[in-house]
């Protein structure tokens, strides 16, 4: 089989012997049993080490160089075994130390970027930790941010040097962006604009992640605040993406830093209402407002407003003191329900819409 191989790589002028192919073989071997040994004593025993501790840093940076390992020692492998072949520089048009330089130094390169963007997952963790331990929520808005800026950097910078390393001329290439930078700028102008517009919301820190907020018309919770996009769950579980530009551009309304939660309408009774009954619901319900904890009351309005085209209309207005959703309605509920039960004890019917027509009899002439 050594000799089937040989006498193909003899066909284009390699001039490669048994004893080179042998030992690239040997080398392959090697490499790949070594990086199944290494692997086997990060899983076996240093993840079995780093589970024994109480934090979970150790964890993260076993299974951070555990990959990159894996590939390094493969690149190195397969790096060695070809510069054991003595392989010669050019071959007809095809330059193979060109070729050998390029898929190497673009291996490696991928390698290290691997071994990086793990690491700041790391630091992400870390400054996370931190931010659960401070009384503001701006912190934890700051650092998903700061965490994709700075994987964006260090893409850019690692593109740089490969590119510097491949024989590319990086200041001409910077130069040249430099020129273009105008076209750029028109053509990135909303771009721009979500940028400024996440600089708007934390600088404003008109909401956090985790609010219920309303803005353009879509109404949600808060999911994650990007710098171009902020990502809004609706009630019905839809998720959103709303550009940071438009932050600039509307109002926000923040229902979570409700202090409490207002209760508004008008109620309705028949025209047979008397005016004692009349006094007495009206009474009624401020006294049901009074007695009820859920409600707050430092300020709260019932009052006989209208004679409406086919009612007597009483206004309610009031707040309860929670501004949770369902401990809301479940006040208001036990509200409306307390206000039938007054209603019945009373005799009042609640008004619906109606029309009394009189007719008028003449005398025929």
């Amino acid at each position: 089989m050594l000799e089937d191989i040989k006498n193909m790589f003899d066909q284009y002028s390699l001039n490669i012997s048994t004893a080179e192919l042998i030992m690239f073989f040997l080398i392959i071997f090697f490499t790949l049993t070594l990086r199944k040994l290494a692997l086997y004593i990060f899983e076996k025993k240093l993840v079995g080490i780093a589970e024994k501790t109480e934090t979970k840093i150790d964890d993260m940076l076993v299974a951070a160089f555990k990959s990159p390992l894996g590939y390094f020692i493969v690149v190195c492998g397969i790096y060695i075994s070809i510069a054991s072949l003595h392989l010669p520089e050019q071959i007809g048009i095809f330059d193979i130390v060109w070729a050998h330089h390029f898929f190497f130094t673009l291996a490696f390169t991928f390698v290290a970027l691997l071994l990086m963007l793990n690491l700041i997952d790391i630091v992400a963790y870390c400054m996370h930790q931190v931010t659960l331990k401070t009384e503001t929520k701006l912190d934890e808005q700051l650092v998903p941010l700061v965490i994709k800026s700075l994987k964006v950097v260090v893409v850019m910078l690692t593109v740089l040097f490969l590119i510097q390393n491949l024989g590319g001329n990086v200041t001409s290439l910077l130069a040249g962006l430099g020129i273009g930078g105008l076209a750029l700028a028109l053509a990135a102008q909303d771009t721009v604009s979500n940028i400024f517009g996440s600089v708007t919301v934390f600088s404003d820190r008109s909401f956090h992640i985790g609010d219920w907020i309303r803005v353009n018309g879509v109404e949600g919770t808060v999911e994650d605040v990007g710098l171009r996009s902020t990502r809004i769950r609706r009630f019905d579980q839809a998720l959103v993406t709303v550009p940071n530009s438009r932050f600039i551009k509307s109002e926000i309304v923040n229902f979570t830093r409700m202090k409490k939660r207002r209760i508004k309408f008008n109620l309705g009774v028949s025209y047979k209402t008397s005016r004692k009954q009349m006094e007495e619901v009206v009474e009624g319900i401020n006294r049901i407002i009074k007695e009820d904890s859920g409600f707050d009351h430092n300020f709260h309005m019932v009052h006989f407003t209208e004679f409406g085209a086919y009612s007597l209309d009483i206004f309610i207005y009031c707040f309860t003191k929670t501004t949770v959703w369902n401990e809301f309605l479940v006040v208001r509920e036990r509200f409306n329900l307390q206000i039938m039960q007054l209603l019945e004890e009373l005799g009042v019917e609640i008004a619906y819409p109606s029309q009394t027509i009189f007719v008028e009899e003449t005398e025929e002439t």
